[in-house]
């Protein structure tokens, strides 16, 4: 299907390709799951490695005027997300082993549906011990705790935080939230 799909887009001569690498970083989607996956420090980096290939780690640092440990530090855990590769090289001068990274646009699909199945399942869970426990939640009125029943009172229903006497809580509106959210991210492609 994509083959077919490839040669009708080859045989209209006015409209160019884009690279896939472009198209798949255009996307808005890709850099908010970047931030939320690994850190706002990762999307300056994805910027700036967007349509580059086998970039130092130091020149990575030196463009986007950041500390090499933290550069480092990030595209290891971008290449743990499979969103980077690379390659060591020994420098001749210096002794010292130098990485060249490349961006994986490919894998940011991947990156977003696994993201996407884990907050899901993290509603699901949430969603399954609100219903579990409805009307046995206990808050604190400066919102410093919010505990089940149980261990509600074996503290006697006092904040450990602050010594306020809890309230009960009804928690159907945050069943009805969590519902709404789980309903919109299964609806999102």
């Amino acid at each position: 299907m994509k083959q077919v799909l490839r040669a009708q887009v080859e045989k209209r001569p006015s409209v160019q390709k884009a690279r896939p690498l472009e198209a798949a970083l255009r996307r808005s989607g890709h850099l908010r799951t970047v931030a939320e996956t690994l850190g706002e420090e990762a999307v300056p980096i994805v910027q700036y490695l967007k349509g580059k290939k086998n970039i130092s780690e130091f020149k990575i640092a030196d463009s986007i005027r950041a500390e090499v440990n933290s550069v480092r530090k990030m595209l290891y855990a971008m290449q743990n997300s499979n969103l980077v590769s690379y390659y060591r090289k020994k420098d001749r001068q210096k002794g010292w082993y130098i990485s060249y990274w490349t961006l994986k646009p490919e894998n940011f699909d991947y990156l977003a549906l696994a993201t996407k199945a884990q907050r899901l399942q993290q509603l699901r869970e949430r969603l399954h011990k609100e219903e579990a426990n409805q009307g046995l939640f206990y808050i604190c009125p400066q919102l410093d705790v919010r505990l089940e029943f149980d261990k509600a009172a074996e503290i006697s229903f006092k904040c450990p935080e602050c010594g306020a006497t809890l309230q009960h809580q009804d928690n159907v509106k945050t069943i009805e939230q969590l519902k709404g959210k789980i309903s919109e991210l299964e609806g999102k492609k």
